[in-house]
């Protein structure tokens, strides 16, 4: 299991939330619209993430994970 250890910290667990709520995301993105609009939206909320974020203290991996996303997205909807 996680060894006692709070699961905020049990990377597993939060790479299999990270892979459900991408499920999650997916599965509405299909009933609601296209490829093409999913991924225009898509970029425009994580450019718009990105714009919030750079006047904050926030560190690089996180901003490195937003950009990763953004790779996910337009590999998926390419």
């Amino acid at each position: 299991m996680n060894n006692g250890k709070p699961l905020n910290e049990d990377m597993q667990y939060l790479n299999g939330r990270v892979d459900a709520l991408s499920a999650l995301l997916l599965a509405v993105a299909g009933e609601t619209m296209n490829k093409e609009h999913f991924r225009s939206a898509g970029n425009a909320r994580l450019e718009s993430l990105e714009r919030t974020l750079l006047n904050t203290t926030v560190s690089e991996s996180h901003l490195q994970a937003i950009a990763h996303t953004r790779e996910w997205l337009n590999n998926l909807t390419g």
